[in-house]
């Protein structure tokens, strides 16, 4: 089973696979950004963001998206237990995703640096300037809440957005895109030769929507595969979404 998601909704394409208890692996893309769910008998049992897996991956996803290609692939059953209850992972997957669209109002995406501009409890953890996600290990919670504490600090003007982003600190080398030209991203292959990261990259003045946009493409293409690439992908689209709608 395979079609376009401004046919049939995703949340109305789950509830089909839900209700025919349907096992198998569904793959939806939306702009960039893949998805892979796992069911079990109709329950989702597994999903996945490239390498970031598990609910919190999950619902950073749009649930509502307007268009995207889909393909269900039929398999047996995984010894598996349910992510959730579905009608309880539809429910959250829905608020979730609202939380998300409104703290990006204030802070793009959980890689944008942030600095304490008044250093209370628990905030002074952003003293010298530190990114969502690494205030989210630092604090020992999930992603969701320090992106909440974090929209609310800089709310109340207690943090302040820098130019900058944790995926400054990658350094990566140009590869090109499988035998294509790529004339778009020509400026950045004499920089990306791996002995300078991405902020230094963009200091020399290589435009950042620019590299943000060929990160985001040799991502999903599969070109560069680094550690933590499904959640950088995430990031990115978000920042690039947040860039165009400016």
């Amino acid at each position: 089973m395979e079609g376009n998601l401004n046919t049939i909704p995703l949340a109305e394409l789950l509830e089909l696979i839900h209700t025919s208890r349907r096992s198998g692996v569904l793959e939806v893309k939306v702009d960039y950004l893949p998805l892979a769910l796992r069911f079990a008998a109709g329950e989702v049992v597994g999903a996945a963001i490239l390498d970031w897996e598990g609910l919190e991956a999950l619902f950073t996803f749009p649930l509502h998206p307007q268009e995207g290609p889909f393909r269900f692939q039929p398999g047996p059953a995984p010894q598996e237990k349910p992510l959730m209850p579905f009608s309880a992972l539809l429910g959250e997957w829905a608020r979730v995703n609202d939380e998300w669209d409104r703290f990006r109002t204030l802070v793009d995406s959980p890689s944008r640096v942030l600095e304490a501009i008044r250093p209370k409890p628990p905030l002074e953890v952003f003293q010298g300037g530190k990114s969502v996600r690494a205030a989210a290990k630092a604090w020992g919670v999930p992603l969701l809440i320090a992106m909440e504490r974090a929209y609310m600090g800089v709310r109340e003007g207690d943090l302040y957005p820098l130019r900058r982003y944790a995926w400054y600190a990658l350094r990566i080398k140009y590869q090109g895109r499988r035998g294509k030209t790529l004339e778009e991203f020509g400026q950045l292959q004499a920089l990306l030769d791996g002995t300078r990261n991405l902020g230094e990259v963009i200091a020399a003045g290589v435009p950042l929507d620019l590299v943000r946009r060929y990160l985001v493409q040799a991502l999903s293409s599969g070109e560069l595969a680094p550690p933590g690439r499904g959640w950088l992908l995430r990031d990115l689209t978000w920042e690039l979404e947040k860039a165009e709608g400016a």
